[in-house]
């Protein structure tokens, strides 16, 4: 169930599961998003460009005709336009190298993070976001009345009158966008074991946890703290034991540290990963699960 906050001054939200744990993300509106779109936009551009002076300076040495040189620029120019956003926000956990930098996160409206579909769905409809277009002739009487130039105004409206500040394409893909620097939660809950991080990395990459399985794991290790070491076993088994053997770990892997594994996997970015399996090798202490 989500509840966003009425506030909209406060730009946050709250997504609560069934097992009513709520956690807290700090939207982020036009104008932090808009300065990530056009840093990405500026990254694809100088990329563009560098390949082009590349490929010229190739052509002038007759390594290269023009007539190929103008189809790899194109095709490299609809790669960037289209694939740009896909691959970055499905690689990267929801951020393009635009939204790093802003410290931007696209995730489900559900908490969760983007699958590849949902990174499609929304960069595929942002040109429908652009719109209404205004034409060339706006920047030199002398141009062509051709319609090219990107006001973003539906995006705009669209943000303005959804509550989760949402564009169509986050509409359609069931998406949003978080500004990092502000989200909370009730607490953090990176596993203090760092074997968790070694043991996620066994858990087959073709695994994709349902949403009642991800939210099951979040209240689990919301409420883990409060649960003496014999408690988590006895409820973390119920989980944990049908996927044993599915994984393919071996019979004895403790409960508790598999729902911690799949906890990683779940909800904690590839850096927040990293730096746990750091943790591990550096042989750190940690409260281990038993």
């Amino acid at each position: 169930m989500l509840a966003p906050t009425t506030d909209k001054l406060d730009c946050f939200t709250r997504v609560i599961t069934p097992e009513n744990i709520e956690f807290e993300y700090a939207l982020a509106g036009p104008f932090q998003r808009l300065p990530a779109f056009l840093l990405d936009l500026a990254l694809r551009t100088l990329f563009l460009v560098g390949v082009a002076v590349t490929l010229i300076v190739f052509s002038a040495f007759s390594v290269l005709g023009g007539s190929i040189v103008g189809i790899v620029l194109l095709l490299l120019f609809f790669l960037l336009s289209w694939f740009y956003g896909i691959f970055f926000e499905t690689r990267y956990n929801g951020r393009t190298p635009g939204k790093m930098v802003m410290k931007l996160r696209v995730i489900s409206v559900d908490g969760r993070p983007i699958n590849a579909t949902q990174a499609a769905l929304r960069n595929l409809l942002r040109l429908a976001d652009m719109c209404v277009l205004l034409p060339l002739r706006s920047l030199s009487e002398e141009g062509p009345m051709a319609y090219v130039i990107p006001t973003l105004f539906i995006g705009f409206v669209s943000m303005a009158l959804t509550r989760r500040m949402q564009r169509l394409g986050d509409l359609a893909a069931g998406t949003m966008v978080i500004s990092e620097a502000h989200t909370s939660s009730l607490r953090p809950m990176t596993p203090e074991d760092p074997r968790a991080f070694g043991l996620a990395e066994l858990i087959p990459a073709t695994f994709s946890a349902s949403h009642s399985l991800a939210q099951a794991i979040g209240h689990y290790m919301e409420n883990r703290q409060r649960l003496s070491p014999a408690r988590r076993s006895e409820v973390s088994k119920h989980l944990a034991e049908p996927l044993l053997g599915r994984f393919g770990l071996l019979p004895d892997t403790s409960s508790d540290l598999l729902l911690c594994a799949l906890y990683t996997r779940i909800f904690l970015s590839a850096e927040e990963q990293a730096l746990g399996l750091q943790r591990m090798r550096a042989g750190s202490p940690g409260t281990q699960s038993r």
